[in-house]
């Protein structure tokens, strides 16, 4: 019998350990053609579910800081999407170690040397509702602070202003940091394997909409070039070379993960109105 606590995410990666199906489930899973992440993102972190004592695999996310109205508290921001089938009193564990052990011969069992207790999880109310919009914002309650400097939120409308300023065009450069599965392409049909840790790979911006970031990873258009695939909804996506979080990696994309991916902006109304219930926002 399928355990109901396990997320659509987990179920999919389960399957896909095995071989990546034509019709994937349109979620933003993993970091493609990246390297080792090692202190470079220490604010980048993942969620896993606990059941029965083990800890498996949930999404990847970022540290927000502290909570608002809540002293001594933190929040990790990662993807409604990943959190939407969950009952509410699923027991749910954040890591923000640089290594860490996936093993997908156990569903995904995450093994890390350090941990950090959730207290509770929300999302926002209206996520998934519109396809065009999705609002796929979500947050983990954190039962401390972690002793990490949390992300840059960016101020309202920030990436419209960087646009219509150029400073937001085709080929801007967008980091995307997270711990999925890793696909290859290469001699042989696409296949994942597990990730060792934090990874990051740089994307290039491609579009603009009221709600997403359009990001090009295609690791064969240019040199260098990487971006998300399966295992890495929720990861944050920075301007390049800063903390500034911009988006965090939502749906869409190409089913074999070689090419297009799609963040839900932070910068929009939507985001703004959810996330500052919970953190102290530009």
């Amino acid at each position: 019998m399928e355990n109901n606590r396990r997320t659509p995410l987990l179920r999919a990666a389960t399957l896909l350990a095995a071989v990546i199906a034509l019709a994937l489930p349109q979620a933003a899973l993993a970091i493609t053609n990246g390297v080792p992440d090692k202190n470079g993102h220490p604010n980048a972190g993942l969620f896993t579910v606990e059941e029965g004592g083990e800890r498996f695999y949930g999404c990847s996310g970022s540290y927000a800081g502290e909570r608002r109205g809540a002293p001594g508290t933190g929040v990790f921001l990662t993807a409604a999407h990943c959190l939407a089938d969950l009952p509410e009193d699923t027991q749910l564990w954040v890591t923000f170690e640089a290594d860490v052990t996936v093993d997908p011969e156990n569903d995904f069992e995450v093994t890390a040397a350090s941990w950090y207790r959730a207290t509770g999880f929300d999302v926002h109310p209206d996520a998934g509702a519109s396809r065009a919009n999705p609002r796929d914002y979500g947050v983990i309650l954190l039962e401390t602070t972690v002793p990490v400097d949390p992300v840059a939120f960016p101020r309202a409308g920030l990436l419209d202003d960087l646009a219509a300023r150029g400073g937001l065009r085709p080929g801007s450069l967008i980091d995307v940091v997270g711990y999925g599965a890793i696909p290859t392409f290469k001699g042989a049909p696409p296949n994942l394997g597990p990730a060792s840790g934090r990874m990051v790979a740089t994307s290039r911006f491609s579009a603009l909409t009221h709600a997403y970031v359009g990001l090009l990873g295609n690791p064969d258009a240019q040199e260098g070039l990487g971006g998300a695939c399966f295992g890495d909804s929720g990861a944050p996506n920075f301007l390049h070379g800063t903390n500034r979080i911009v988006s965090i990696m939502s749906g869409g994309g190409d089913a074999i993960c070689r090419a297009k991916a799609f963040g839900a902006r932070l910068d929009i109304p939507e985001a703004r109105s959810f996330l500052g219930q919970y953190v102290s926002l530009p």
